[in-house]
């Protein structure tokens, strides 16, 4: 159902403001840190049909605050897929020199294969810097923890919503988008379980 499953994503995205391109609070940060998603490695497919929507929306996002203020942008993420060939992280700088990025301001690390690894793949990379962290607006409760714990000073800057700022209850049917939005929230709570207590 369309409500239940928006106030479940809800307390996770609300959060975090919106960062503007515009916005000099970003601009004074030292670097754009991009969490890696996913791709499809299938080149039969329209490059714009390889992205999933939380990649496209990370790294488009981060293509248009670099045309703004060039700020070098920092990438990590393994090989995921058993027939894959190159890196998350590979494919995320393929993108973003496609966007104007100029590939000598993109600096990579091609390993982790989820948030915590990443982070760890990243965190001497990072040492001493402040970073505009870009990834999906549920997802950045964990992100930031997971910097935090490297002393990474962190400015969250928030995508891929898949709540509205302002919601009224509303009676539908269930369907497949609010399905989507539930197992992505659900995922989120799991992985913050897994974070404050088990590791």
């Amino acid at each position: 159902m369309t409500y239940p499953s928006v106030m479940l994503i809800k307390h996770l995205e609300d959060p975090y403001p919106t960062i503007k391109i515009e916005s000099k609070a970003w601009q004074q940060t030292d670097a754009i840190v991009i969490l890696a998603c996913n791709y499809v490695e299938d080149d039969d497919l329209p490059f714009v049909s390889r992205w999933p929507n939380c990649s496209m929306q990370r790294n488009h996002y981060a293509a248009l605050m670099y045309q703004s203020v060039n700020k070098p942008i920092y990438l990590a993420g393994g090989i995921l897929g058993r027939r894959d060939v190159y890196s998350q992280a590979a494919h995320n700088r393929e993108f973003l020199t496609t966007m104007g990025v100029n590939a000598n301001d993109i600096f990579i690390n091609a390993k982790g294969n989820n948030t915590e690894t990443e982070v760890a793949a990243l965190a001497e990379m990072l040492d001493g810097k402040y970073i505009s962290l870009v990834t999906s607006a549920s997802h950045l409760t964990r992100a930031i923890t997971y910097f935090e714990d490297y002393n990474i000073k962190v400015l969250p800057i928030p995508v891929e919503h898949l709540s509205r700022k302002n919601v009224e209850p509303v009676l539908g049917l269930p369907n497949a988008s609010s399905l989507y939005r539930s197992e992505r929230a659900l995922h989120e709570y799991l992985g913050l379980i897994y974070q404050n207590y088990l590791r």
